[in-house]
């Protein structure tokens, strides 16, 4: 029993450093202009975030979920739904410069190998270039009713994380979350 609780503290503690690197503080955010709602296939500028990306057409930006440093997008028609297919974009800090990328990947996967093992999900991942040639990981998280695929583009001491939640199983989902995560360039 006593290691029972000792794991299961140990899970927690892992699952806590998990959520700590992903909200990790992104610095102060710059000034931000009038909202105004994107053009499909335009670059967006969130003076937030610093970088822009291209959001694909089809995908409006959630206002109802967006905040001044995460920004969701769901499928156009679907703002209201009750679960809808989301992409989120958003920047952190770290402690790895961008030549140390695979100690970043190392720390990721550690980190995620925890979480989906605590609720018996399945991980994958693996490693490419952006269109910009920025380092890009990918991992896929698939469990029983929702795939969730993280897109991590490395800077020197930040990442950008396109978070990709998939309720429904849609191609178009994963293909628009690849899209942003290819189109982002840093600021």
């Amino acid at each position: 029993m006593k290691n029972q609780i000792a794991a299961t503290g140990k899970i927690m503690g892992f699952f806590l450093l998990a959520v700590m690197l992903c909200l990790s503080a992104c610095g102060a955010p710059a000034e931000k202009e009038a909202a105004q709602q994107p053009e499909a296939d335009e670059p967006v500028e969130e003076n937030a975030l610093p970088g822009t990306w291209t959001v694909p057409e089809g995908w409006v930006k959630a206002e109802k979920y967006s905040t001044e440093n995460k920004i969701f997008y769901v499928e156009e028609g679907h703002e209201e739904d009750e679960q809808p297919d989301n992409i989120s974009i958003e920047v952190g800090t770290n402690r790895y410069s961008v030549e140390d990328h695979m100690n970043f990947r190392d720390a990721i996967v550690r980190q995620l190998t925890m979480q989906a093992s605590s609720v018996g999900a399945e991980l994958t991942g693996e490693g490419t270039f952006t269109a910009q040639e920025d380092v890009l990981y990918m991992f896929t998280i698939s469990e029983e009713a929702v795939v969730t695929k993280q897109f991590y583009i490395v800077g020197d001491q930040r990442y950008c994380l396109v978070h990709l939640t998939n309720f429904t199983g849609s191609e178009s989902a994963e293909e628009a979350a690849r899209a942003i995560a290819d189109s982002f360039t840093w600021e």
